[in-house]
């Protein structure tokens, strides 16, 4: 095996267990790999020794804390989200509630930040997380002032995860020029039942480079609630670029 195919398996490996909360054994991945158990089964005992995944009692795999540790290096040690963090930290406790900070990745919002007010109930950590741009008001902010990804995401796979989401292609062209003409993005019960957000894009010199969303559940945050959010997230989204444009932190941000 080349070094690049085996670095290959590791990368897929561990994008699969990223995938899966509930983890999978090595005949899984195995045929995910397309090579025999036993070949999966040496790499999944390489991987767990350095702590990067983790067997479970019932022999399936996750990713392990060596994973944690590597993201948080990646977290901190990125401009955008060491430019953004006072920001979004500010807007959290103003708000009370979850801010995040997310860029793209092909077809989807990469969350890589996040910020939650103390007394807040967290479900889930969005950090490393990804979701589909068209079911997200961050990932609407992100492509909706580019034709080209405009273009991308309507030509794209428009699955929804909830009956709320927008599967409809001209539906959704419609949505993102009204996304373009406002400035910014809601989105009501689309990417998750009962969770609402509202997004604001982060521009430098004409880019949009990044999104901050403000989430909260529908109980708490009322769809009608959400336009009273938007000064704010405009607000933090212009304070983070101006951070961004005095350090010139965003050549990875793009």
């Amino acid at each position: 095996m080349r070094t690049t195919e085996a670095a290959d398996r590791v990368v897929t490996v561990l994008e699969l267990l990223a995938a899966s909360p509930d983890g999978l054994g090595p005949s899984e991945i195995g045929e995910h790999l397309e090579v025999h158990k036993a070949t999966a089964s040496r790499l999944l005992g390489t991987l767990a020794a350095r702590h990067l995944i983790e067997r479970t009692r019932s022999g399936r795999y996750r990713l392990g804390p060596g994973m944690i540790r590597l993201a948080g290096f990646a977290v901190h040690g990125t401009g955008l989200v060491t430019s953004a963090r006072p920001a979004i930290e500010a807007l959290s406790v103003r708000t009370g509630e979850t801010v995040t900070l997310g860029i793209l990745e092909g077809l989807h919002v990469l969350y890589v930040d996040e910020v939650y007010d103390r007394h807040t109930i967290v479900s889930a950590n969005w950090i490393g997380r990804r979701s589909p741009v068209h079911c997200s008001s961050s990932g609407k902010v992100l492509v909706a002032f580019d034709d080209d990804r405009v273009e991308r995401v309507i030509h794209g796979p428009l699955d929804g995860p909830t009956r709320h989401s927008i599967t409809d292609p001209e539906a959704l062209r419609t949505l993102l020029a009204e996304v373009r003409r406002r400035g910014f993005a809601a989105s009501t019960s689309e990417l998750e039942e009962g969770l609402n957000t509202v997004a604001a894009p982060v521009r430098v010199d004409g880019h949009v480079v990044a999104a901050v969303s403000i989430s909260a559940p529908s109980f708490r945050l009322p769809a009608s609630e959400l336009p009273a959010l938007v000064p704010l997230a405009v607000a933090t989204c212009e304070a983070i670029a101006r951070d961004l444009r005095a350090g010139d932190a965003i050549t990875s941000a793009r």
